[in-house]
């Protein structure tokens, strides 16, 4: 039997992109369709767990956020996550992102598609 580390970098593995040491989780998604997708798990010693819906898998966010460093949502957003503080941090991104925009332009070299 697969360790749940090892089946989320299977799951998430033709989403994630790496640059610069930083794994970015291009989420194929707007960042409303992520936040519904977010499902309370109850509270575990005080504490309460969240998990992501994604390809019918429930990935907790303490280890979708061990795996991956940033999300990008398909409408710019930029998703953190602080497992100190439990805050989830969505933010949008209204000018060009350094390059991050072009990976989801079809005209742009290495241009990058959601698996389907």
């Amino acid at each position: 039997m697969e360790s749940p580390y090892r089946a989320v970098v299977t799951l998430l593995e033709p989403y994630i992109v790496e640059s610069s040491g930083v794994n970015l989780f291009l989420y194929p998604g707007t960042k409303d369709e992520f936040v519904d997708n977010l499902v309370n798990e109850g509270v575990e010693q005080c504490i309460p767990r969240f998990a992501l819906k994604f390809k019918e898998n429930a990935i907790d966010l303490d280890l979708l956020f061990y795996v991956v460093d940033i999300i990008k949502t398909s409408d710019g957003g930029i998703i953190f996550f602080s497992p100190e503080s439990r805050v989830l941090d969505l933010k949008k991104i209204r000018r060009p992102s350094g390059g991050l925009d072009s990976i989801f332009t079809d005209k742009a070299p290495g241009y990058w598609k959601p698996p389907e």
